[in-house]
């Protein structure tokens, strides 16, 4: 006799149980892309302002890294058995040379570039390390994606190419290096298989071990003596809660239930959300050749991922 569990149209416990990780996953993903949008723009923001940059990767960084310390200490044992190149790969992969690339690339170029160009192109990169690393294939379906990407991005950085806008040029390459690093970070973190508390805490305890000796031997300045009460509040909520706290949580949470590529494929939504929200906030003006960059990329991104939900990368 069938058990109910075994009906074709009444589902199992197993197959509730995983629809629900699978929606947890979904709206992660989604609140990460409201939390990286709204990063885009506080950074954009603090441009003109007193603040430096190491003064928002401290706030990045360093409040994170005292309230997930317990979350570290408990997976210990875990962490002592990953293999230290996957915790190096997740610190400086999401840690101060990705902060010091998309802050500084912000200061160039607009918020929709940096959309567009860091998690748009994550893919590629993604997919790069997992052909010369660990040799896996590519499909023709995750190629046609790749190319609708790179088509984006010749797209995106023509205008400025032919004008020889050169600042908005350094700042565009510094946002493709910092797609590069988070691309190490999200195969990082996906093969350590680490909570995503403790794999937070991880990058932001070793990133802030980084920014101290910086500060103390007078390599890096601070203006945070010099900026208002309110400015350093915005950034505060954005940084330490918002990127430092919320986003890592939640995109851990999202890669292990997702998988690296439908991540990112939710992802491709960051740069219409900065994009449409930098018009109101920051007085930016989506252009046509963006707005054909910004179409390219996406669908790029979604054709990439195969939407082969529930998929999850093996690199």
């Amino acid at each position: 006799m069938q058990s109910p569990s075994d009906s074709p149209v009444i589902p199992s416990y197993r197959q509730i149980a995983q629809g629900l990780q699978f929606q947890l996953g979904v709206f992660s993903a989604m609140l990460v892309v409201c939390i990286w949008s709204g990063w885009l723009i506080s950074v954009r923001y603090s441009s003109d302002s007193l603040l430096q940059v190491f003064d928002l990767a401290m706030m990045r960084y360093g409040i994170p890294a005292l309230i997930l310390s317990p979350f570290v200490w408990k997976a210990r044992k875990q962490i002592m058995l990953t293999p230290k190149g996957y915790l190096i790969g997740m610190t400086l992969g999401a840690g101060i040379p990705f902060f010091y690339l998309s802050a500084t690339g912000l200061q160039y170029a607009p918020v929709v570039h940096a959309g567009l160009l860091i998690p748009g192109t994550f893919p590629v990169f993604v997919t790069l390390m997992a052909m010369l690393f660990y040799k896996e294939p590519v499909n023709p379906k995750r190629l046609i994606g790749l190319s609708m990407i790179l088509v984006g991005v010749v797209v995106l950085l023509l205008p400025t190419l032919l004008n020889q806008e050169l600042s908005v040029l350094k700042g565009d390459m510094m946002l493709l290096g910092a797609s590069a690093c988070w691309a190490i970070y999200t195969v990082s973190m996906r093969v350590a298989g680490l909570p995503p508390l403790a794999a937070a805490g991880i990058l932001c305890l070793g990133s802030t071990l980084l920014l101290l000796p910086l500060s103390f031997f007078g390599i890096v300045e601070s203006g945070i003596s010099q900026a208002s009460s309110t400015e350093i509040a915005m950034q505060l909520v954005m940084q330490a809660l918002g990127a430092g706290l919320l986003a890592g949580f939640f995109y851990g949470f999202a890669i292990n239930r997702l998988g690296a590529e439908n991540t990112s494929a939710i992802g491709s939504l960051t740069p219409v959300v900065a994009g449409l929200a930098a018009i109101p906030l920051l007085g930016e003006a989506l252009s046509l050749p963006a707005m054909i960059g910004m179409i390219c990329i996406c669908f790029g991104v979604l054709k990439a991922s195969g939407l082969k939900l529930g998929k999850r990368i093996t690199a």
